[in-house]
């Protein structure tokens, strides 16, 4: 994992992130430490997966909910899995409004 392009505080929260998934840091836990809005710790987040191409995962199961660096493939199809399913139900969504009648006024 490298940290060359990493800005002061995408190193910051990075560094605040465990390795695996065994006790994954909340989001309430990150704002806290950080001082940080949840919406900046969550685009900070967000940016370290999508332009830095770090393997961030979370899990959503109470009481072990939270960010985690993923570190085997069993991690990420756990990290996968909420995703798929939005992306599902998104998709479910957007078919029924395109294919929705309208009241014509």
């Amino acid at each position: 994992m490298t940290s060359k392009q990493l800005d002061a505080e995408e190193k910051r929260l990075l560094d605040l992130l465990p390795k695996g998934m065994d006790r994954p840091r909340p989001l309430r836990e990150l704002v806290k430490l950080t001082g940080w809005s949840s919406r900046k710790v969550r685009a900070t987040i967000n940016r370290l997966i999508v332009l830095h191409h770090q393997p961030i995962g979370a899990t959503y199961k109470q009481p072990h909910n939270g960010y985690f660096i993923i570190t085997n493939d069993t991690e990420r199809n756990i990290a996968l899995a909420p995703l798929t399913s939005q992306i599902k139900q998104m998709t479910e969504r957007a078919n029924a409004i395109t294919n929705a009648t309208l009241e014509e006024s």
